[in-house]
């Protein structure tokens, strides 16, 4: 038999149901956000899994998750796979998820079958992924590889007023018996499986993608601030009202880019003081996310949105800020290659995709040569309770991906990063 003929679709899938009843809501959907109850209870599942297969469990300064499978040579660096386990308040049952349990099965495949692996291969669960309680994601990839020092992130807080630090400690707490491995270990390369969140690889009835590369994103805010009055004694031309600037302010930006090619602009939170029914309000802080393929539309796009936030607040004062950046990244030839290859070789269709969404495999790109798998997702939906992949789609996706895997960590060398990673 070969490695993946060891691959239990059924076992992965009830894995991916039980992780799912952890914070479950109405619809069928996930609410497991970062450093939560829920977040804790999922930890636990996933490290009682790792320890009926005998892999090596641990984690570090910033809460990553990690299981591994000792290769016959353990002492060169490793190849990784993983996504995350954390969800938005209104999530699915596969985002992220989908990669953690596709990699646990993968390693469980690779101990099952008894199959050569001269490298490690280490499975993640990487921290806060999502953002949505502490803004912004990518906390657990990007302290692993530096991009944001630790004390940075631990200063971040929620809308409660609950920080990063206090939750990590809590964290350790109750995980104090993992094992603690440093920041800065040296990766061969990273395979992050995922769903793709879009609707192309359902359209063209294509269950496997080889992700090319992920857009760029800016994460910024803009903060309206007037002056509080009562609202049924203050005549209009004597307010100064956040709320009603605001508007005006978002109505402009969205009319701003509806026309630019590829752009991708959304205002999904606004936080608005004192936030009571008589009173008009004195603050309106809005999110921004934008996106867009190339790096220059980008920073073009980012530099526009000052000036026309400038341009529309006439009572109110206003303030514009950047709080994460990332251009658009190309992911490795090599690794993109490797999952043709293994597609090809299993008979399962795969075809080339680029990412609009953000993913951890962003990050390890800056380290080591890095790429994704895709997934279908019906109807495109994602970041819904109503997102879903087929059985057979996800069985597939892990199949490949666990091809890869033993593929790679025979490997001994593999090309350096392209001068477009760096």
């Amino acid at each position: 038999m070969s490695v993946t003929e060891h691959i239990d679709g059924e076992r992965l899938w009830a894995n991916l149901m039980e992780l799912a009843e952890i914070g479950g809501i109405a619809g069928g959907g996930v609410n497991r956000q970062a450093l939560s109850d829920e977040e804790f209870s999922a930890r636990e599942l996933c490290i009682s899994w790792a320890e009926a297969y005998g892999l090596g469990i641990a984690t570090d300064d910033i809460g990553n998750l990690f299981f591994r499978v000792e290769g016959s040579e353990p002492d060169l660096p490793l190849v990784m796979t993983g996504s995350h386990i954390d969800s938005q308040p209104t999530g699915g049952k596969f985002d992220g998820a989908f990669g953690v349990l596709a990699g646990l099965e993968a390693v469980r495949a690779v101990i099952d079958s008894g199959v050569d692996h001269k490298r490690s291969i280490e499975v993640v669960a990487w921290l806060n992924e999502e953002g949505s309680r502490f803004a912004p994601g990518m906390m657990g990839s990007e302290a692993f590889v530096g991009v944001r020092s630790l004390d940075e992130i631990k200063q971040v807080k929620d809308k409660n007023g609950v920080s990063v630090e206090d939750e990590l400690a809590r964290l350790e707490d109750r995980f104090a018996d993992l094992r603690k491995l440093p920041f800065g270990r040296e990766v061969f390369c990273f395979v992050e499986a995922h769903i793709e969140q879009g609707p192309i690889l359902e359209k063209e009835k294509t269950p496997v993608g080889a992700v090319t590369g992920i857009q760029g994103v800016r994460r910024m805010r803009v903060k309206i601030t007037g002056e509080e009055a009562h609202a049924g004694t203050t005549p209009y031309d004597l307010r100064i009202d956040a709320v009603q600037e605001a508007s005006r302010v978002i109505e402009k930006l969205y009319e701003a880019f509806s026309d630019i090619e590829d752009i991708r602009f959304t205002v999904g939170m606004l936080t608005i003081k004192p936030n009571v029914p008589s009173v008009v309000a004195s603050e309106v802080l809005f999110s921004i996310d934008l996106r867009h393929p190339s790096s220059e539309t980008l920073a073009t796009c980012e530099k526009r949105i000052g000036e026309l936030v400038s341009q529309s607040v006439t009572n109110c004062s206003a303030d514009v800020w950047c709080i994460a950046e990332a251009d658009t990244i190309t992911f490795d030839e090599n690794v993109i290659g490797a999952i043709e290859v293994e597609s090809q070789r299993l008979n399962i269709p795969c075809r080339r995709i680029f990412s609009g969404a953000g993913h951890d495999a962003r990050q390890m790109s800056y380290v080591c040569p890095s790429g994704m798998i895709f997934v279908p997702s019906c109807g495109g939906i994602s970041h819904n309770v109503n997102e879903h992949t087929d059985q057979s789609d996800i069985v597939a996706g892990t199949e490949v991906l666990c091809a890869t895997l033993v593929e790679l960590a025979n490997r001994l060398e593999i090309s350096s990063k392209t001068e477009s990673q760096i």
